[in-house]
């Protein structure tokens, strides 16, 4: 945790936003209380108390047994010196060690409210996988890559978008796919999804979200949805592709937007997560 000698001012919602190294601190330490606490739940680390540090900061509070005067100042929206070298790392008084185990139900509700569904969790373990590329280039193979092969079911080098999708989908996020080579196929997940085999699912493209295989241009190309669409494109998480469009033998894991209109008959496969 921070160190607490350096809190010298209680903090309130104010115009101009109150700035500081002061205020960074105790953002870096409500990030990790929440990793503590085991609530999936982050703020920006950046030095601004803004309305969405106080209410984080108010969660973590509540959480650690905030109470008496502190607690009634966080009510007014004050966050008291006090509070501040709590949430950076002093000890709880005992006071404050009995009402935090008392709200043990407040903790699990705030873990249900920022749960991420599994698909999103498995995107955003996704995404640092972005750069990733071949060794040497134009090998279909590598160092990484050939995880991702390897993991699917292949034995040797291969068009490996639908070896990044399965790595995403089933090592990251957990999905149930009982025959994973089939994910090296977009025909295979496209007819799979349509059939309701293989925990695949057909949902129309328009309804996508985090976690879902996408299959382009005529079964050339697989990729994961990364968000939910918005105005006729979707941003797609893909391997074996470059960051100058439509690509599907690139080398590399990416970020695109895609078209619906370029998804294999409208639809994406939803896997299943359990």
């Amino acid at each position: 945790m921070a160190h607490t000698k350096a809190v010298h001012r209680p903090l309130t919602l104010a115009t101009p936003i109150e700035k500081g190294a002061d205020v960074k601190a105790l953002q870096g330490a409500i990030n990790k209380q929440f990793r503590h606490l085991r609530i999936d739940r982050t703020v920006a680390v950046d030095g601004a108390f803004g309305a969405q540090t106080f209410r984080a900061a108010k969660q973590v509070a509540i959480c650690l047994g905030v109470t008496g005067s502190a607690g009634r100042k966080l009510k007014r929206g004050t966050l008291s010196e006090g509070t501040q070298k709590l949430i950076r790392g002093r000890a709880r008084s005992n006071v404050e060690a009995v009402v935090g185990k008392a709200r043990a139900p407040y903790r699990r509700k705030l873990r249900k409210r920022y749960a991420k569904a599994p698909g999103e969790k498995a995107v955003a373990a996704g995404r640092k996988l972005v750069g990733v590329h071949e060794e040497p280039a134009g090998s279909n193979w590598g160092p990484q890559v050939s995880k991702f092969i390897t993991y699917t079911g292949y034995s040797g080098p291969v068009f490996w978008c639908g070896c990044l999708a399965c790595w995403v989908v089933c090592k990251l996020g957990g999905a149930k796919i009982p025959t994973r080579l089939r994910l090296g196929f977009a025909p295979y997940i496209t007819q799979d999804a349509i059939a309701g085999r293989n925990g695949l699912t057909a949902v129309p493209a328009e309804d996508a979200r985090p976690g879902d295989f996408v299959c382009l241009w005529g079964g050339q190309h697989i990729e994961v949805i990364a968000e939910r669409p918005q105005d006729g494109t979707a941003l797609c998480l893909g391997g074996n592709t470059s960051r100058s469009g439509k690509e599907n033998n690139g080398g590399e894991v990416c970020l695109n937007h895609r078209d619906l209109a370029d998804f294999d008959a409208g639809i994406v496969a939803r896997p299943n997560y359990g």
